[in-house]
């Protein structure tokens, strides 16, 4: 597959540039800059700015499905598909939340995980400790001889 724009026949890069214009009409006409885009979507201002002036042939269908639910724009109201329902939570929360929803996920794996890590490091700092007390009494326990001869002496003549 060619993804960069130089790669990209007339017609392609024409369409691309044309696209990116709609989008930027889009964007514009809800008010929000690109740095504002960026924080709803989760796709970064400098691939935003090269997908509206046509030089991002390697954008995929998920980013600019990001970033068209940034904008509450659903296929319906564009003409795409049956007409949309209104949806009363814009779509970019939605997105931002199923974003938040996976990073909390792997935050709370990463937790469990450091967690077996750290239960796995104290069950065998218990052991050593266990083992170094038994070599401990061991090696503080009387000898049985020892204890023997000290009875003995003990004992009245």
């Amino acid at each position: 597959m060619r993804f960069r724009l130089e790669d990209q026949d007339e017609p392609t890069r024409e369409a691309l540039t044309v696209l990116g214009g709609v989008f930027r009409g889009l964007r514009t006409g809800r008010g929000l800059t690109q740095r504002q885009l960026e924080a709803r979507s989760g796709v970064s201002q400098s691939t935003i700015s090269r997908f509206e002036n046509g030089k991002a042939p390697w954008l995929a269908a998920v980013q600019i499905a990001r970033l068209l639910a940034a904008l509450d724009l659903e296929p319906g109201l564009l003409g795409f598909g049956e007409k949309a329902v209104p949806n009363l939570v814009p779509a970019w929360v939605t997105l931002m939340d199923r974003f938040e929803l996976r990073r909390r996920r792997a935050d709370l794996q990463a937790f469990e995980q450091r967690r077996r890590i750290e239960l796995a490091a104290t069950a065998d700092r218990r052991m050593e400790l266990a083992r170094r007390r038994i070599a401990l009494e061991a090696l503080m326990a009387p000898d049985e001889s020892e204890l023997d001869a000290s009875f003995d002496d003990l004992q009245p003549d």
